[in-house]
């Protein structure tokens, strides 16, 4: 006996409408909303990508407490994007000393990968951080920083570039380094 599946032939446009109805059931790649997600800056000031000398990528995110947050607002001040899980140890344990320099000439802004508000805002109430804390609900911004082994610390210059990339969690020692590079004084 052999097993014969069949395929009903559908042709050029039936394989399109099957294309489209199946790319709106999943919100076109994933997300939750397509107006979260990487998104172009206003005017491209040169190179985009996560590598050091070149504009971060921009991006637009939901927040855990329901805001929004888009990249290219924050700029002005220096800026350290720390890629994060709840489920990743080390990431809770830099989560306090993060929160401490938030606000002290630098901006700190979380990127949760793949989890929703809930665990986030737990997370937060658990290790007492209040920056805020951005939800990357289908992963894209965090691939495009290439932040798929947690945790993940980006330095940006005030201006948008990217001046460092840490993979691996940071300490109040290396913390303090970084604001003293940035000119800051804690």
């Amino acid at each position: 006996m052999t097993l014969q599946i069949v395929i009903p032939r559908v042709g050029l446009m039936g394989t399109l409408a099957l294309l489209v109805a199946l790319l709106a059931a999943c919100g076109g790649g994933g997300g939750s909303d397509p107006a979260f997600g990487l998104i172009d800056y206003p005017d491209a000031p040169g190179e985009v990508s996560a590598q050091p000398g070149d504009f971060a990528p921009n991006f637009r995110l939901e927040l855990s407490d329901g805001g929004e947050i888009v990249l290219a607002e924050e700029l002005g001040t220096p800026i350290l994007l720390n890629f994060f899980a709840s489920w990743c140890t080390n990431c809770k344990e830099e989560m306090t000393a993060l929160d401490a320099i938030d606000g002290q000439g630098v901006k700190v802004i979380g990127i949760d990968f793949q989890e929703g508000a809930d665990k986030v805002l737990a997370l937060a109430e658990e290790t007492g951080a209040t920056f805020p804390m951005a939800l990357d609900l289908n992963g894209k911004v965090s691939r495009e920083y290439r932040a798929t082994s947690l945790p993940v610390t980006l330095v940006i210059g005030a201006d948008g570039r990217v001046l460092d990339y840490i993979r691996g969690p940071v300490d109040e020692a290396m913390l303090a380094e970084i604001l003293e590079s940035l000119g800051v004084v804690s």
